[in-house]
Protein backbone atom coordinates (compact mmCIF):
# COMPACT_ATOMS: atom_id res chain seq x y z
CA UNK A 1 0.00 0.00 0.00
CA UNK A 2 1.50 3.20 -0.86
CA UNK A 3 2.97 5.34 1.90
CA UNK A 4 2.76 9.22 0.43
CA UNK A 5 0.47 11.02 -1.26
CA UNK A 6 0.31 13.36 -4.53
CA UNK A 7 -2.40 15.77 -4.99
CA UNK A 8 -2.99 17.07 -8.70
CA UNK A 9 -5.51 19.44 -9.62
CA UNK A 10 -6.73 17.07 -12.90
CA UNK A 11 -6.78 13.49 -13.86
CA UNK A 12 -4.95 13.52 -17.15
CA UNK A 13 -1.48 14.53 -14.66
CA UNK A 14 -2.84 12.03 -12.24
CA UNK A 15 -2.89 9.14 -15.07
CA UNK A 16 0.70 10.60 -16.38
CA UNK A 17 2.25 9.95 -12.85
CA UNK A 18 0.59 6.48 -11.35
CA UNK A 19 1.91 4.87 -14.65
CA UNK A 20 5.53 6.48 -13.68
CA UNK A 21 5.17 5.97 -9.86
CA UNK A 22 2.95 3.24 -8.96
CA UNK A 23 4.66 3.72 -5.29
CA UNK A 24 2.93 6.83 -5.09
CA UNK A 25 -1.27 7.35 -4.32
CA UNK A 26 -1.94 10.27 -6.67
CA UNK A 27 -5.16 12.08 -6.57
CA UNK A 28 -7.14 14.55 -7.56
CA UNK A 29 -8.71 15.24 -3.87
CA UNK A 30 -6.93 15.29 -0.78
CA UNK A 31 -7.11 11.70 0.70
CA UNK A 32 -6.87 10.84 4.68
CA UNK A 33 -3.55 9.41 5.83
CA UNK A 34 -1.54 8.11 7.33
CA UNK A 35 1.03 8.95 5.29
CA UNK A 36 4.88 9.16 5.30
CA UNK A 37 4.79 12.19 3.04
CA UNK A 38 2.14 14.72 1.34
CA UNK A 39 3.30 16.16 -2.18
CA UNK A 40 1.06 19.05 -3.40
CA UNK A 41 0.26 20.67 -7.21
CA UNK A 42 -1.37 23.61 -6.71
CA UNK A 43 -4.03 21.75 -4.41
CA UNK A 44 -4.51 23.20 -1.02
CA UNK A 45 -7.23 21.24 0.01
CA UNK A 46 -7.15 18.75 3.82
CA UNK A 47 -4.64 19.09 6.24
CA UNK A 48 -0.38 18.90 6.39
CA UNK A 49 -0.95 15.39 8.54
CA UNK A 50 2.39 14.04 7.22
CA UNK A 51 5.92 14.33 8.65
CA UNK A 52 7.48 15.72 5.12
CA UNK A 53 5.18 17.78 3.10
CA UNK A 54 6.50 19.88 0.00
CA UNK A 55 3.93 22.69 -0.48
CA UNK A 56 1.62 22.95 2.71
CA UNK A 57 -1.36 23.90 2.46
CA UNK A 58 -1.35 26.75 4.63
CA UNK A 59 0.33 28.40 1.72
CA UNK A 60 -1.87 27.30 -1.38
CA UNK A 61 -4.94 27.99 0.21
CA UNK A 62 -4.28 31.76 0.82
CA UNK A 63 -7.08 32.90 -1.31
CA UNK A 64 -4.47 35.95 -2.39
CA UNK A 65 -1.68 33.52 -3.20
CA UNK A 66 -0.38 35.34 -5.97
CA UNK A 67 -0.31 38.77 -4.09
CA UNK A 68 1.36 37.45 -1.30
CA UNK A 69 4.06 35.90 -3.09
CA UNK A 70 4.97 39.28 -4.43
CA UNK A 71 4.63 40.97 -1.02
CA UNK A 72 7.19 38.76 0.25
CA UNK A 73 9.25 39.14 -2.94
CA UNK A 74 9.32 42.41 -2.01
CA UNK A 75 10.19 42.02 1.49
CA UNK A 76 13.13 40.50 0.34
CA UNK A 77 13.99 42.75 -2.60
CA UNK A 78 13.85 40.01 -5.20
CA UNK A 79 14.46 41.46 -8.58
CA UNK A 80 10.98 41.10 -10.12
CA UNK A 81 8.55 42.52 -12.65
CA UNK A 82 5.25 43.61 -12.10
CA UNK A 83 3.80 44.14 -15.61
CA UNK A 84 1.59 46.95 -14.40
CA UNK A 85 3.09 49.84 -16.37
CA UNK A 86 5.49 51.00 -13.61
CA UNK A 87 8.12 49.36 -15.13
CA UNK A 88 9.37 49.68 -18.72
CA UNK A 89 11.68 46.64 -19.42
CA UNK A 90 12.12 45.22 -22.35
CA UNK A 91 13.42 41.46 -22.26
CA UNK A 92 15.20 39.42 -25.05
CA UNK A 93 15.61 36.11 -23.12
CA UNK A 94 12.78 34.73 -21.06
CA UNK A 95 13.46 31.37 -19.10
CA UNK A 96 11.08 28.87 -16.90
CA UNK A 97 12.50 27.09 -14.63
CA UNK A 98 10.72 23.93 -12.92
CA UNK A 99 11.82 22.86 -9.47
CA UNK A 100 10.90 20.36 -7.02
CA UNK A 101 12.41 20.66 -3.38
CA UNK A 102 15.05 23.36 -3.83
CA UNK A 103 16.11 21.70 -7.29
CA UNK A 104 16.01 23.54 -10.57
CA UNK A 105 15.34 20.14 -12.19
CA UNK A 106 14.66 21.57 -15.84
CA UNK A 107 15.35 24.95 -17.64
CA UNK A 108 13.39 26.31 -20.67
CA UNK A 109 14.76 29.68 -22.56
CA UNK A 110 13.07 31.46 -25.38
CA UNK A 111 14.92 34.09 -27.23
CA UNK A 112 14.35 36.85 -29.50
CA UNK A 113 15.45 35.90 -33.02
CA UNK A 114 15.26 32.48 -32.35
CA UNK A 115 12.17 29.88 -33.14
CA UNK A 116 10.38 27.50 -30.46
CA UNK A 117 12.02 26.90 -26.95
CA UNK A 118 15.85 25.60 -25.98
CA UNK A 119 16.41 22.96 -23.10
CA UNK A 120 19.20 24.82 -21.16
CA UNK A 121 21.68 23.34 -18.65
CA UNK A 122 21.82 25.16 -15.33
CA UNK A 123 25.33 24.50 -15.65
CA UNK A 124 25.58 25.90 -18.89
CA UNK A 125 26.97 29.33 -18.31
CA UNK A 126 27.15 32.14 -15.36
CA UNK A 127 24.29 33.51 -16.60
CA UNK A 128 22.11 30.09 -16.62
CA UNK A 129 23.06 29.20 -13.07
CA UNK A 130 22.38 32.83 -11.75
CA UNK A 131 19.00 31.91 -13.35
CA UNK A 132 18.67 29.21 -11.30
CA UNK A 133 19.62 30.14 -7.91
CA UNK A 134 17.46 33.14 -8.54
CA UNK A 135 14.71 30.92 -9.44
CA UNK A 136 15.29 28.53 -5.97
CA UNK A 137 15.12 31.59 -4.19
CA UNK A 138 12.20 33.11 -5.26
CA UNK A 139 10.49 29.62 -5.15
CA UNK A 140 11.98 29.55 -1.62
CA UNK A 141 10.57 33.32 -0.55
CA UNK A 142 7.14 32.26 -1.78
CA UNK A 143 6.51 29.40 0.44
CA UNK A 144 6.85 26.53 -1.90
CA UNK A 145 8.82 23.42 -2.81
CA UNK A 146 6.77 22.54 -6.26
CA UNK A 147 6.39 24.42 -8.98
CA UNK A 148 7.86 26.91 -11.90
CA UNK A 149 9.12 30.54 -12.34
CA UNK A 150 9.54 32.67 -14.79
CA UNK A 151 12.42 34.78 -15.33
CA UNK A 152 13.05 37.57 -17.72
CA UNK A 153 16.99 39.01 -18.92
CA UNK A 154 16.42 42.52 -19.86
CA UNK A 155 18.43 44.46 -22.69
CA UNK A 156 20.86 45.96 -19.69
CA UNK A 157 21.37 42.19 -18.42
CA UNK A 158 19.36 42.48 -15.27
CA UNK A 159 17.34 39.00 -14.18
CA UNK A 160 13.64 39.51 -13.04
CA UNK A 161 11.40 37.37 -11.80
CA UNK A 162 8.02 37.60 -13.52
CA UNK A 163 5.49 34.80 -12.49
CA UNK A 164 5.49 31.98 -10.13
CA UNK A 165 3.01 28.42 -10.54
CA UNK A 166 2.99 26.37 -7.76
CA UNK A 167 1.07 23.95 -10.67
CA UNK A 168 2.55 23.69 -13.58
CA UNK A 169 0.88 21.64 -16.33
CA UNK A 170 2.13 17.99 -16.95
CA UNK A 171 2.32 17.41 -20.11
CA UNK A 172 4.12 13.51 -20.45
CA UNK A 173 7.41 15.00 -21.13
CA UNK A 174 7.27 16.81 -18.38
CA UNK A 175 5.89 14.50 -16.25
CA UNK A 176 8.11 12.03 -17.28
CA UNK A 177 11.13 14.32 -15.78
CA UNK A 178 9.27 15.18 -12.45
CA UNK A 179 8.78 11.52 -12.14
CA UNK A 180 12.72 10.92 -12.28
CA UNK A 181 13.27 13.38 -9.21
CA UNK A 182 10.24 12.37 -7.36
CA UNK A 183 11.42 8.61 -7.18
CA UNK A 184 14.94 9.87 -6.22
CA UNK A 185 13.01 11.99 -3.26
CA UNK A 186 10.49 9.00 -2.40
CA UNK A 187 13.69 7.10 -1.83
CA UNK A 188 15.67 9.55 0.44
CA UNK A 189 11.94 10.09 2.62
CA UNK A 190 11.80 6.01 3.03
CA UNK A 191 16.15 6.21 4.05
CA UNK A 192 15.13 8.43 6.54
CA UNK A 193 12.46 6.90 8.36
CA UNK A 194 14.37 3.54 7.86
CA UNK A 195 17.34 5.35 9.55
CA UNK A 196 15.05 7.26 12.25
CA UNK A 197 13.86 3.47 13.11
CA UNK A 198 17.06 1.87 13.25
CA UNK A 199 18.58 4.62 15.93
CA UNK A 200 15.65 4.08 17.83
CA UNK A 201 16.22 0.33 18.08
CA UNK A 202 20.33 0.68 18.34
CA UNK A 203 19.80 3.31 21.23
CA UNK A 204 16.51 2.11 22.62
CA UNK A 205 14.51 4.93 22.85
CA UNK A 206 11.81 6.67 21.28
CA UNK A 207 13.17 9.53 18.37
CA UNK A 208 16.70 8.68 17.78
CA UNK A 209 19.08 10.46 15.72
CA UNK A 210 19.47 9.40 12.34
CA UNK A 211 23.27 9.45 11.50
CA UNK A 212 24.87 12.47 9.48
CA UNK A 213 28.47 14.31 9.46
CA UNK A 214 28.56 17.69 9.81
CA UNK A 215 31.23 19.88 9.20
CA UNK A 216 32.21 23.67 8.71
CA UNK A 217 33.85 26.52 7.68
CA UNK A 218 33.43 29.88 9.93
CA UNK A 219 35.14 32.91 9.10
CA UNK A 220 37.18 35.71 10.98
CA UNK A 221 39.30 38.60 10.14
CA UNK A 222 42.85 40.43 11.24
CA UNK A 223 43.18 43.68 12.55
CA UNK A 224 46.44 45.86 13.28
CA UNK A 225 45.91 47.34 16.53
CA UNK A 226 48.21 49.69 15.94
CA UNK A 227 46.86 51.21 12.79
CA UNK A 228 43.21 50.34 13.30
CA UNK A 229 43.48 48.80 9.62
CA UNK A 230 42.53 45.47 8.15
CA UNK A 231 45.01 42.74 7.84
CA UNK A 232 45.16 40.13 4.86
CA UNK A 233 44.96 37.43 6.14
CA UNK A 234 46.93 35.58 3.00
CA UNK A 235 49.72 37.32 4.72
CA UNK A 236 49.89 34.81 7.63
CA UNK A 237 47.76 31.73 6.16
CA UNK A 238 47.81 29.91 2.78
CA UNK A 239 44.85 29.44 0.90
CA UNK A 240 44.76 25.68 0.98
CA UNK A 241 44.61 23.51 4.33
CA UNK A 242 42.55 23.37 7.72
CA UNK A 243 43.17 27.34 8.13
CA UNK A 244 43.28 29.27 4.88
CA UNK A 245 42.16 32.01 3.13
CA UNK A 246 38.51 32.55 1.49
CA UNK A 247 38.15 32.91 -2.17
CA UNK A 248 36.84 36.98 -2.17
CA UNK A 249 39.50 39.01 -2.98
CA UNK A 250 39.96 42.91 -2.40
CA UNK A 251 42.03 45.72 -3.31
CA UNK A 252 42.91 48.10 -0.07
CA UNK A 253 46.11 50.03 -1.08
CA UNK A 254 47.80 46.32 -2.84
CA UNK A 255 45.56 43.32 -3.84
CA UNK A 256 45.12 40.15 -1.02
CA UNK A 257 43.03 38.10 0.60
CA UNK A 258 41.18 39.36 3.62
CA UNK A 259 39.13 36.85 4.82
CA UNK A 260 40.85 33.58 7.36
CA UNK A 261 38.76 30.32 7.16
CA UNK A 262 38.80 27.63 9.76
CA UNK A 263 38.07 23.95 8.41
CA UNK A 264 38.14 21.98 10.84
CA UNK A 265 37.72 17.86 10.20
CA UNK A 266 34.29 16.74 9.66
CA UNK A 267 32.56 14.46 12.43
CA UNK A 268 28.88 13.07 13.09
CA UNK A 269 29.10 14.58 16.62
CA UNK A 270 28.91 18.54 17.07
CA UNK A 271 31.02 18.35 20.30
CA UNK A 272 33.37 16.50 17.84
CA UNK A 273 33.44 19.05 15.57
CA UNK A 274 33.45 22.02 17.96
CA UNK A 275 36.86 20.39 19.42
CA UNK A 276 38.14 20.15 16.05
CA UNK A 277 37.36 24.01 15.42
CA UNK A 278 39.15 24.89 18.47
CA UNK A 279 42.42 22.69 17.34
CA UNK A 280 42.49 24.44 13.85
CA UNK A 281 42.24 27.59 16.08
CA UNK A 282 45.68 26.93 17.96
CA UNK A 283 47.18 25.93 14.34
CA UNK A 284 46.13 29.49 12.87
CA UNK A 285 47.72 30.79 16.35
CA UNK A 286 50.95 29.20 15.69
CA UNK A 287 51.00 31.21 12.41
CA UNK A 288 49.37 34.44 13.40
CA UNK A 289 51.14 34.69 16.92
CA UNK A 290 51.69 38.36 17.10
CA UNK A 291 49.80 40.39 19.86
CA UNK A 292 49.47 43.63 17.39
CA UNK A 293 46.90 41.05 15.02
CA UNK A 294 43.88 41.19 16.47
CA UNK A 295 41.48 38.47 15.58
CA UNK A 296 37.85 39.02 14.55
CA UNK A 297 34.49 37.36 13.82
CA UNK A 298 30.75 38.51 14.76
CA UNK A 299 29.00 39.53 11.80
CA UNK A 300 30.79 42.62 10.21
CA UNK A 301 34.34 43.16 11.35
CA UNK A 302 35.14 46.18 8.74
CA UNK A 303 32.13 48.09 6.95
CA UNK A 304 32.02 46.22 3.55
CA UNK A 305 33.54 42.99 4.68
CA UNK A 306 31.49 40.47 6.30
CA UNK A 307 31.83 37.13 7.13
CA UNK A 308 29.47 33.79 7.85
CA UNK A 309 29.48 30.67 10.08
CA UNK A 310 28.75 28.24 7.70
CA UNK A 311 28.24 24.95 8.73
CA UNK A 312 27.79 21.89 6.36
CA UNK A 313 25.40 19.02 6.67
CA UNK A 314 25.80 15.68 4.82
CA UNK A 315 22.58 14.93 3.80
CA UNK A 316 20.53 16.94 0.48
CA UNK A 317 19.02 20.17 1.37
CA UNK A 318 14.80 20.21 1.28
CA UNK A 319 12.83 23.15 1.41
CA UNK A 320 11.73 21.95 4.95
CA UNK A 321 14.79 21.28 6.74
CA UNK A 322 16.10 25.20 5.32
CA UNK A 323 13.23 26.23 6.95
CA UNK A 324 13.27 24.89 10.05
CA UNK A 325 17.10 26.09 10.51
CA UNK A 326 15.72 29.91 8.70
CA UNK A 327 13.17 29.98 12.00
CA UNK A 328 14.91 27.88 15.07
CA UNK A 329 18.69 28.90 14.12
CA UNK A 330 19.31 31.96 12.04
CA UNK A 331 16.34 34.20 14.36
CA UNK A 332 18.37 33.05 17.42
CA UNK A 333 21.55 34.47 16.12
CA UNK A 334 19.81 37.25 14.99
CA UNK A 335 19.00 37.90 18.36
CA UNK A 336 22.31 38.71 19.27
CA UNK A 337 23.98 40.40 16.58
CA UNK A 338 24.31 43.96 16.39
CA UNK A 339 21.10 44.92 13.98
CA UNK A 340 23.35 47.75 12.12
CA UNK A 341 26.34 45.25 11.01
CA UNK A 342 23.51 42.63 10.61
CA UNK A 343 21.44 44.96 8.14
CA UNK A 344 24.77 45.82 6.34
CA UNK A 345 25.78 41.90 6.01
CA UNK A 346 21.94 41.23 4.51
CA UNK A 347 22.64 43.27 1.26
CA UNK A 348 24.97 40.99 -0.07
CA UNK A 349 24.89 37.67 2.18
CA UNK A 350 22.80 35.46 4.91
CA UNK A 351 19.56 35.76 3.25
CA UNK A 352 16.83 33.97 4.61
CA UNK A 353 17.24 29.76 3.33
CA UNK A 354 20.65 30.86 1.56
CA UNK A 355 22.40 27.22 1.03
CA UNK A 356 25.05 26.07 -1.60
CA UNK A 357 25.55 22.36 -2.33
CA UNK A 358 28.68 21.01 -1.72
CA UNK A 359 30.81 18.37 -3.70
CA UNK A 360 30.24 15.53 -1.19
CA UNK A 361 26.17 15.44 -2.03
CA UNK A 362 25.51 17.57 0.93
CA UNK A 363 25.20 21.01 1.74
CA UNK A 364 26.19 24.24 3.43
CA UNK A 365 24.20 26.48 5.28
CA UNK A 366 25.17 30.19 4.45
CA UNK A 367 22.77 32.44 6.82
CA UNK A 368 24.40 32.78 10.15
CA UNK A 369 27.33 34.89 11.25
CA UNK A 370 30.46 33.50 12.18
CA UNK A 371 30.12 32.07 15.80
CA UNK A 372 33.57 32.18 16.70
CA UNK A 373 33.00 34.86 18.69
CA UNK A 374 33.37 32.59 21.69
CA UNK A 375 33.48 29.43 22.70
CA UNK A 376 30.31 29.54 24.30
CA UNK A 377 28.16 30.84 20.78
CA UNK A 378 30.64 28.00 18.78
CA UNK A 379 28.89 24.94 20.92
CA UNK A 380 25.72 26.62 20.59
CA UNK A 381 25.56 27.04 16.50
CA UNK A 382 26.86 23.31 16.10
CA UNK A 383 24.57 21.75 18.57
CA UNK A 384 21.72 23.27 17.59
CA UNK A 385 22.39 22.73 13.78
CA UNK A 386 22.71 18.96 15.03
CA UNK A 387 19.61 18.91 16.90
CA UNK A 388 17.89 20.35 13.62
CA UNK A 389 18.97 18.16 11.21
CA UNK A 390 18.07 15.63 13.02
CA UNK A 391 14.57 16.24 13.65
CA UNK A 392 13.21 19.17 11.42
CA UNK A 393 9.96 17.34 10.47
CA UNK A 394 8.94 17.77 14.17
CA UNK A 395 9.68 21.76 13.87
CA UNK A 396 6.20 23.46 12.06
CA UNK A 397 6.76 26.96 13.39
CA UNK A 398 7.17 29.37 9.70
CA UNK A 399 7.36 32.93 10.87
CA UNK A 400 8.68 33.58 6.81
CA UNK A 401 5.19 33.19 5.08
CA UNK A 402 5.11 36.58 6.37
CA UNK A 403 5.96 39.60 4.67
CA UNK A 404 6.56 41.47 7.61
CA UNK A 405 8.80 39.17 8.64
CA UNK A 406 11.12 38.66 5.66
CA UNK A 407 11.40 42.29 6.09
CA UNK A 408 11.98 42.70 9.81
CA UNK A 409 14.86 40.26 9.23
CA UNK A 410 16.43 41.78 6.43
CA UNK A 411 16.42 44.85 8.57
CA UNK A 412 17.77 43.14 11.79
CA UNK A 413 14.39 43.70 13.59
CA UNK A 414 15.20 41.82 16.35
CA UNK A 415 11.72 43.33 18.59
CA UNK A 416 9.59 41.42 16.24
CA UNK A 417 11.01 38.13 16.56
CA UNK A 418 11.40 38.58 20.47
CA UNK A 419 7.46 38.18 19.92
CA UNK A 420 7.81 34.70 19.12
CA UNK A 421 11.06 33.60 21.20
CA UNK A 422 9.42 31.11 23.30
CA UNK A 423 7.64 29.21 20.98
CA UNK A 424 11.26 29.20 19.35
CA UNK A 425 12.34 28.13 22.55
CA UNK A 426 10.20 25.55 23.90
CA UNK A 427 9.65 23.83 20.52
CA UNK A 428 13.41 23.18 20.38
CA UNK A 429 13.17 22.03 24.28
CA UNK A 430 10.63 19.51 23.49
CA UNK A 431 12.50 17.67 21.08
CA UNK A 432 14.11 14.46 22.41
CA UNK A 433 17.68 15.01 20.63
CA UNK A 434 17.85 18.41 22.14
CA UNK A 435 18.25 17.09 26.02
CA UNK A 436 21.51 15.42 24.38
CA UNK A 437 22.95 18.45 23.73
CA UNK A 438 20.87 20.93 26.25
CA UNK A 439 23.62 21.82 28.91
CA UNK A 440 25.89 22.75 25.42
CA UNK A 441 22.99 25.06 23.90
CA UNK A 442 21.21 26.52 27.93
CA UNK A 443 23.92 29.50 28.10
CA UNK A 444 22.75 30.77 24.76
CA UNK A 445 19.28 30.51 25.59
CA UNK A 446 19.65 32.45 28.90
CA UNK A 447 22.46 34.61 27.25
CA UNK A 448 19.21 36.00 24.21
CA UNK A 449 16.83 35.55 27.12
CA UNK A 450 18.51 38.69 28.96
CA UNK A 451 18.48 40.04 26.04
CA UNK A 452 22.22 40.51 25.90
CA UNK A 453 24.15 41.01 22.56
CA UNK A 454 28.05 39.70 21.57
CA UNK A 455 30.68 41.57 21.71
CA UNK A 456 32.82 41.38 18.40
CA UNK A 457 35.73 44.21 19.51
CA UNK A 458 38.08 41.79 21.07
CA UNK A 459 40.61 39.72 20.28
CA UNK A 460 38.92 36.13 19.77
CA UNK A 461 42.28 34.04 20.78
CA UNK A 462 41.56 35.54 24.48
CA UNK A 463 37.69 34.19 24.87
CA UNK A 464 39.10 30.80 23.33
CA UNK A 465 42.54 30.70 25.62
CA UNK A 466 44.78 30.52 22.43
CA UNK A 467 48.44 31.18 23.26
CA UNK A 468 49.14 34.78 21.61
CA UNK A 469 52.83 35.58 21.75
CA UNK A 470 54.62 39.02 22.79
CA UNK A 471 55.93 39.50 19.42
CA UNK A 472 54.76 42.42 17.43
CA UNK A 473 54.12 42.57 13.63
CA UNK A 474 56.00 45.47 12.23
Amino acid sequence: MPRNLMIVPDQSSADHLSALLPELAVSTTYQSGPWRSIVRWGVGEGRDDAEVVLNRASVLSDPEFSATVRQRWAASRIPRYTGDGSQVVRFYKRYRVYLFDTEPILLQRREIGRRGVQTVRSSLSKETRQVAELAARALYLAGLDVGSIDIGLSSYGKLYVTNCNPAPKLSKRLAKVYAHYIDAWLKRVEARWTASLLAEIREGKQGSCPRFMMGADPEFMLRNARTGRMAFASDFFPMEGQVGCDARRVTAGRSGYPLAEVRPRPAICPLELYENTRQVLARAARLAPYRNIQWRAGTLPFRRLSVGGHIHFGMRPTGQLLRALDNYLAVLFLLVENPAAARLRRSKYGWLGDFRMKSHGGFEYRVIPSWLVNPMFARAALCLAKVIGCDWPKLHLDMFLSAEAQRAFRSADQSFFRRHLPKVLADLRSLDSFKQYAEHIEPFFEWIEAERRWKTGGDLRRSWRLRVSRRMKP
